[in-house]
């Protein structure tokens, strides 16, 4: 029998998980999958040893693993799979299959750009957008995250850059080198809200404060958009036909 588990992040905040664990619930309910679950890296339960070993426990023979994480990096290439190795050393005989993150795709890039609509963007020559991401120790990440700023731009026909809250380049540095005479769109490329958010808008409010000619625009994250649900289904399908 066949078994999923999506294996999201976590957060710090109770609510970011209940709004993933709503949104992943919404995805297992379609009825594409069964005997399906959910678990987490950090912050929150189950983990991911225990979202997998339930499935197993239900009588799984094998188990399609998916990262439900925006870009490929430490956690998707390093920290998941080394979970996942603990499960095979107490289970060998169950056949796991791995799946890869969201990534760069038409889905994305569609919420990105509903995202910035939503907060007037018109994609005047005068206006530019900074996507804001996590950060990672992985270059795959940022050569992904640079892919993103690259499809956005050829979209709009301005200006998409990047910037990071916890490598560098770090994001506020990129707003203060930025042009004044732009109105700048900040997207955070972000699927939780809660402390990265909250940093985000600390340091948005500060820049303004010190430079008032700057017109800054703060846009919704990514978030656990209901358009995830079918591209989770997709890498489910994908990580099971290797």
């Amino acid at each position: 029998m066949e078994a999923t588990v999506f294996i999201s992040h976590g957060s710090r905040s109770e609510q970011g998980n209940k709004v993933f664990v709503s949104f992943i619930e919404k995805v297992i309910s379609t009825g594409e999958i069964t005997n399906a679950s959910y678990g987490f890296l950090e912050n929150a339960w189950p983990n991911i040893f225990e979202a997998v070993e339930s499935c197993i426990l239900k009588g799984a023979t094998s188990v399609t693993i998916v990262p439900v994480l925006l870009l490929p990096g430490i956690h998707a290439n390093v920290d998941i799979p080394k979970e996942l190795v603990r499960v095979k050393q107490k289970y060998p005989e169950i056949e796991i299959f791995y799946g890869q993150p969201l990534g760069v795709n038409e889905s994305i890039l569609e919420i990105v750009l509903d995202r910035l609509k939503e907060k007037g963007f018109s994609g005047m020559k005068s206006e530019t957008i900074l996507l804001v991401g996590h950060g990672s120790r992985d270059p795959l990440a940022a050569e992904e995250f640079e892919k993103m700023a690259d499809r956005v731009q050829e979209k709009v026909l301005t200006k998409a850059d990047t910037g990071y809250i916890t490598t560098q380049p770090f994001f506020g540095e990129k707003l203060l080198e930025s042009d004044s005479s732009s109105k700048i769109y900040i997207l955070p490329f972000l699927l939780y809200t809660g402390g990265f958010t909250a940093k985000i808008e600390e340091t948005v409010e500060n820049i303004m404060i010190q430079y008032p000619a700057k017109e800054i625009v703060l846009c919704e994250p990514v978030g656990f958009d209901d358009r995830l649900g079918e591209l989770l289904l997709q890498r489910v399908d994908e990580a099971r036909a290797r």
